[in-house]
C-alpha cells in the first residue's frame, strides 16, 4: 500500500494508534501525495489536519482559507467514516453557513457597503462560534479512540 511519501508500507505492522502517530509525524512533508493513499489513510490525514488547525487557529470553515470547500466536504466524510456523526453534522452545518454568508459577504463587498459587510461578517462569526463551541474539542469528546478503532478495523480487513 502507498504511504504518504509515496513509498510502500504494510499497515498490518501497526495498530491504529501507532499508524496514526506515524501519520502525524510524516504527513506535513508530503501533502501533495495524500490522495494517492488508501481512503482510510486519507480519512485519518484529514482528521489530524483538521484537529491541528482547530487547535492552533480555532474552528474553521472554507471562508478562513485553511480548507477549500472540497477539502471540507472530505473532512466531513472522514468524521462520518470513523463514526463521529455529531461532529460531521456540525461541520455540515458550518459548511452551509459558510456558503450562505460568503454569498452575502460578496454581495456587500461588491456594493462597497462596509457597514453591511461588517454586520454580515459579525453575524456569520457569531453563528460559526456557536457551532465551534459544540465541536469535539470543546466538548472533551475523544475522537482519537474512534479514529484508532476505525484504523484497527481497516487494517484487520486488509
Amino acid at each position: 500500500m502507498k504511504w504518504v511519501d509515496g513509498s510502500e508500507i504494510d499497515p498490518k505492522e501497526f495498530s491504529g494508534e501507532e499508524l496514526c502517530e506515524k501519520l502525524a509525524g510524516e504527513m506535513w512533508d508530503c501533502r501533495e501525495k495524500w490522495n494517492e493513499c488508501a481512503e482510510f489513510i486519507q480519512n485519518a490525514l484529514r482528521i489530524i489536519d483538521f484537529d491541528t488547525v482547530i487547535c492552533m487557529e480555532g474552528f474553521s470553515t472554507p471562508y478562513n482559507n485553511y480548507f477549500s470547500a472540497e477539502e471540507y466536504s472530505k473532512i466531513i466524510e472522514a468524521f462520518q467514516a470513523i463514526g463521529d456523526n455529531n461532529d460531521a453534522d456540525i461541520l455540515t452545518e458550518a459548511s452551509k453557513l459558510d456558503i450562505h454568508y460568503q454569498n452575502l459577504l460578496n454581495s456587500a463587498k461588491n456594493k462597497n457597503d462596509k457597514n453591511e459587510f461588517d454586520k454580515i461578517y459579525y453575524e456569520f462569526s457569531e453563528k460559526i462560534d456557536e457551532l465551534g463551541n459544540k465541536i469535539y474539542i470543546n466538548k472533551n469528546f475523544d475522537i482519537w479512540n474512534l479514529l484508532y478503532r476505525y484504523l484497527d478495523k481497516q487494517i484487520s480487513e486488509m
